[in-house]
């Protein structure tokens, strides 16, 4: 196994969508390169889905298969939300299957985080009545990085109605630290008929522009969820590069290492200069401003560094996804280049 070198090919430094800057591994780069043999044909899902199934020790049937787990999102949203249905999320989250609701003109459910920017997830069952449809959780969250606790999601999921479905979204899993209350529904599921689990081979695997996702469900839940997929959704050569990246031993502990040692260089930076910054279980953190947030976006999009969005009830903060020791270098920088408040030690 080896890594990619970490420098973005258009020159800009991109620290805003928490790709991984390294890429992936030289197996799934050997696999691309012979896939692009072939070209003219389909691609085999049935291969992966298996290869996906075989990784997690579940059914092939249990498997949904997506272009990116963007797909698995919106197919979720096609599959379970219709008008005069409510969806209940947490605020700020991930905005992506929000969207998708709002567009299909769903009541979106928007219940804030706790004071720690974890889940609070006493009050998201407290919002959840007879029209609720689906629940969304992100964890670890995006964009606060935290994570909700696996003993209360099991607590959380006991006390829920029976007839509401629950989506994990677990694409930056794979970054946190290992511990009990990080154990993801795919190491031990929750044994009920109703809870869908997604992942992403766009962040830790390095596979962001082939755009490869999945998600583990009941089979009669993924199958409900597999009739709004695309067909042939996924790509030959992303499909060859994630089970070279699958069968990677590896590859997946030495990235979150890796990422692991690029954000303690970060936050370190930040220390010298007493700045607030979140303990992220993620490829990226919260830094906390003391400027106007679209000011600060500006100002690095102007430096040639992207950073960002956005995102609700978040704008002291801003979110930096965890680049290579010279981006984190260009980051401060650039940041020093700001006007700030002195600093009272």
């Amino acid at each position: 196994m080896s890594f990619q070198d970490g420098a973005p090919a258009s020159g800009a430094i991109h620290l805003d969508r928490n790709e991984n800057p390294y890429g992936p591994p030289e197996s799934a780069v050997a696999a691309m390169r012979e896939s692009l043999k072939s070209p003219n044909r389909y691609p085999d899902s049935s291969v992966f889905q298996k290869k996906i199934a075989e990784h997690h020790g579940v059914a092939p049937e249990q498997v949904v298969l997506g272009c990116g787990s963007t797909e698995i999102l919106r197919a979720t949203v096609d599959a379970f939300l219709t008008p005069g249905t409510k969806l209940v999320i947490a605020t700020p989250t991930c905005p992506i299957l929000p969207s998708f609701a709002r567009q299909k003109g769903v009541e979106v459910v928007e219940v804030p985080l706790t004071r720690e920017y974890v889940h609070d997830l006493p009050a998201m069952l407290a919002r959840c009545d007879n029209s609720t449809r689906l629940v969304y959780i992100c964890n670890p969250n995006n964009p606060t990085g935290t994570l909700a606790a696996r003993q209360d999601l099991d607590e959380f999921l006991h006390k829920l109605p029976s007839h509401i479905p629950v989506m994990i979204d677990e694409a930056y899993h794979d970054y946190s630290a290992v511990t009990p209350s990080s154990t993801s529904f795919l190491e031990q599921p929750a044994g009920d008929d109703r809870t869908l689990v997604t992942r992403t081979f766009s962040k830790l695997y390095g596979l962001a522009g082939l755009r490869i996702g999945y998600a583990v469900a009941p089979k009669m839940l993924a199958a409900r969820v597999s009739q709004f997929c695309l067909p042939f959704g996924e790509n030959s050569v992303g499909i060859a590069a994630a089970i070279a990246a699958l069968d990677d031993k590896d590859f997946v502990s030495t990235t979150a290492d890796r990422n692991r040692a690029d954000k303690q260089r970060f936050f370190n930076s930040a220390d010298v200069r007493y700045i607030r910054i979140t303990d992220s279980q993620a490829n990226f953190t919260l830094v906390k401003l003391d400027n106007p947030i679209d000011k600060v976006i500006a100002h690095f999009r102007d430096n040639g560094i992207f950073v960002g969005p956005r995102f609700p009830g978040l704008d002291e903060f801003l979110r930096v996804s965890i680049g290579c020791p010279d981006d984190t270098k260009a980051f401060w920088r650039v940041w020093d280049m700001l006007p700030h408040k002195p600093v009272h030690h």
